[in-house]
Formats: structure tokens, C-alpha cells, sequence
């Protein structure tokens, strides 16, 4: 395993590659408050036969934050793919997202259809549809909740123990050796050098102003022409409307990974590899 700095315009996004059996590239994204290093499982799995990248976005795991007064947006997440795959991938790509990561690649591969091999998204279609009518309120949460996160002072971890004790609280369908693996990569020493605190930005844990357009979100789908895989954990509480028809995409498959939430690759990582190996092999038949 080997690992890059990406300069995307003035930012540092770190990235983790593990060198597989040939050029073909998958490319895995992660969600909100995660981390390139919770994909460790399955990237293993999947290098066997393939060179695998996993990006940390920017403000989470060891990538750069933004600035003050900055924000994130899903178009510097996208802006920040592009350069990356610039920079490390030639030819078409094959991308792996999880949640914001599934719609992060599902926005590139509608921008850049040519550059995408294959689309994998993972719990990825997105939040409930909102209507221009939310857009006020939206705004005037998203100013209380960023002015509150920057004032808050969050105290330290103890350790790695406590660290991972907390994901397994947030979610005990994770191993407690994962947890621990996540809670070593995904927290650094407090700048005042009592005890950790997670690695993300904390203004991650708010709601952006932008509302979520689904008919803006089908323009990009439309566009996407490679294969889609739609993978969703049997046990995820998300459940979408048929009527709103995330599943536009005509060349789009979907399958259900059994005893796994929402954090599919945390809780069934052997499972989720096979599904997407298996996937692949088709495309190849």
C-alpha cells in the first residue's frame, strides 16, 4: 500500500492505493464522516485482481480542511475527483461510492461519461427530494448549525478504546477489531495534546444550504452510460419512494447485501466485495 498528496487547487486530498494484478483502476469514495481506511477490507480484496484508490474528501481522514469562512460542497467534492483521477488514473475508471461517495461518482460519471468504466454506488441515491419552497429554511438552519459547530469545543478522547467504544455505540453491527481500526485512522492528537479527536471537520455534521433537487440529480443520472450497480444494505432504514424513480438509469442493476445497514462496507465487507467483483466479471463476459 502506497499513498499520494493530491494538490487539488491549493488543498491537499490524501489518497490510498493498493497496487493490484492490472491497469484497470477502481476507485472507492466514502461517506459523510468517514474515512479512505474503513474501505481497507474490501480495497484488499478487490487489489487481488484489480489497482485500488481510496480518497479521503477533503475534511475528513488526512486530507486538508478549507479555510475559515469556507464551506463543502458536492461540487468541490467532484471538482477534487476530478483532479485526482487526473492525476492518478488513465483511461476510463471504475467508481465505488458509499452515500455522499455514491453521489459524488454518480455527479462525475453524469459530467464525464467517457471517463467511467463502471458505476457502483452503495446507499448512494441521494436524501429525500426537497422542493424550492425548503430552500429558506434550509438556509437559516444551515446558518445557526455551522455558527454553533465552529463554536463548540468538543472534548478530547481519552483514546483509541473510547474512540472505537463510540462507533460500536453508533453502530453494533460493526466488529469490535473494526471499530478499532477505524478509531486508529480516524482520529489524530487534540492540537492542546490532551487525549484524540476524530480527524473529519466537525462543520461536517451539518446540513448544507443547498437543497436537494431531485430533478437536478435525474439530469445527471440521465447522462451516465456505463453500467450502474445499486447496492443497499437489507437492514438500512433508507427506504425511497418508487414514484420518484432513482433508478433511471437503463443500464442500472440493484441487489440487497443480507445483514448489513447503512454502513455496508463497516458491517459486510467480504459480502460487499464479491457483489462487486461479481459484477464486474459480467461486464467482462
Amino acid at each position: 500500500m502506497k499513498e499520494h498528496l493530491i494538490d487539488c487547487r491549493g488543498l491537499q486530498v490524501h489518497v490510498v492505493e493498493w497496487t493490484g494484478h492490472t491497469d484497470q483502476t477502481i476507485l472507492l469514495h466514502h461517506g459523510f464522516l468517514d474515512q479512505a481506511r474503513s474501505w481497507d477490507p474490501v480495497a484488499e480484496a478487490l487489489a487481488e485482481r484489480y489497482r485500488v484508490i481510496a480518497v479521503d474528501a477533503r475534511g475528513h481522514g488526512d486530507s486538508g480542511w478549507i479555510g475559515k469562512g469556507g464551506y463543502y460542497y458536492f461540487q468541490d467534492y467532484v471538482f477534487d475527483l476530478t483532479d485526482v483521477l487526473d492525476a492518478l488514473v488513465k483511461g476510463p475508471v471504475i467508481l465505488v461510492g458509499h452515500s455522499m461517495g455514491g453521489m459524488v461518482c454518480s455527479l462525475f460519471a453524469g459530467t464525464y461519461p467517457e471517463r467511467v468504466k463502471a458505476l457502483l454506488s452503495i446507499e448512494g441515491a441521494g436524501p429525500p427530494g426537497l422542493q424550492p419552497s425548503d430552500a429558506p429554511a434550509l438556509m437559516a438552519g444551515w446558518i445557526s448549525a455551522v455558527r454553533e459547530a465552529r463554536s463548540q469545543n468538543t472534548r478530547p478522547l481519552s483514546g483509541v478504546e473510547e474512540a472505537a467504544q463510540r462507533l460500536q455505540l453508533y453502530n453494533p453491527r460493526i466488529s469490535e477489531s473494526f471499530a478499532l481500526h477505524l478509531a486508529v485512522h480516524g482520529t489524530r492528537a487534540a492540537d492542546n495534546g490532551g487525549g484524540l479527536v476524530w480527524k473529519f471537520d466537525p462543520v461536517h455534521r451539518t446540513r448544507g444550504p443547498q437543497p436537494f433537487y431531485l430533478e437536478q440529480a435525474r439530469a445527471f443520472w440521465l447522462r451516465v452510460t456505463a453500467p450502474v450497480l445499486r447496492v443497499r444494505g437489507e437492514l438500512s432504514p433508507f427506504r425511497w419512494d418508487a414514484s420518484e424513480n432513482r433508478e433511471c438509469v437503463s443500464s442500472a442493476r440493484r441487489i440487497e447485501i443480507p445483514g448489513a445497514g447503512h454502513m455496508v462496507h463497516h458491517e459486510q465487507a467480504d459480502r460487499l466485495a464479491e457483489a462487486i467483483l461479481a459484477f464486474l466479471d459480467n461486464l467482462s463476459d
